[in-house]
């Protein structure tokens, strides 16, 4: 399946990207701005001529002066931003690569928000399916469940958005197949589970079984007398 941002997969809002906060920042004070620019250029020239009246003749050039650097400013400080979140954000995805507790930690954000995402979109069955899955023993460390989170959170964002834009006769078909869908990932769910018991299980026997040789009766029995 598709690699999708960390943030989008556990279902929730992307936050405002920087750039957009420099650009927004820029046009929310652009008449300040303008203001102040032209408040120093009117002093500037009242200094030079004694009465300002050349700011007048003047107004209309500064202002479009003023206009094409501001925007060059913005421009500028916008995709320098973009360009310093592009390498905050490769840092943090190499750092985060790096610490198994972050990948088990955005698999339980994403399984919880799968569950609250499709809470109440696809009938009675599939809640108790995705309510079900929370309570099921999920080991978020492990990279096998990580990818069910992933193919859960999927399915039922991509499922919900398809719903959101179907015509009443598709909507039926959308909810059986996801939920058909949601079983799926619960056999899978199952299988995982089963493995894990399997392997629990061997490893306490074959821990056993060497406490039994290593250990047995006769190492630890003293003398009669």
């Amino acid at each position: 399946m598709a690699e999708v941002d960390p943030v989008e997969e556990a279902g929730e809002d992307r936050p405002i990207l920087p750039w957009r906060l420099v650009a927004g920042a820029f046009l929310h004070f652009i008449i300040p701005a303008y203001l102040i620019a032209a408040l120093a250029d009117w002093l500037l020239r009242a200094q030079m001529d004694g009465s300002g009246e050349s700011f007048l003749r003047h107004l209309l050039p500064f202002s479009g002066w003023f206009l094409i650097l501001y925007a060059a400013a913005m421009l500028v400080c916008s995709l320098g931003a973009a360009g310093l979140d592009r390498l905050l954000h490769r840092r943090r995805s190499r750092r985060e690569a790096e610490d198994p507790a972050v990948a088990a930690k955005r698999s339980g954000q994403r399984l919880a928000a799968a569950v609250r995402l499709g809470r109440g979109r696809f009938g009675a069955e599939a809640d108790a399916a995705l309510e079900r899955m929370l309570h099921r023993h999920w080991l978020h460390a492990d990279a096998r469940f990580q990818a069910l989170s992933s193919d859960l959170a999927s399915v039922v964002r991509r499922s919900v958005h398809a719903l959101d834009r179907a015509t009443d006769d598709g909507r039926a078909a959308i909810i059986d197949m996801t939920r058909a869908a949601i079983d799926h990932v619960g056999q899978g769910l199952d299988a995982l589970e089963a493995a894990e018991r399997q392997r629990a299980e061997s490893e306490a026997r074959t821990v056993a079984r060497y406490v039994e040789l290593r250990y047995g009766a006769s190492d630890f029995a003293g003398d009669a007398d």
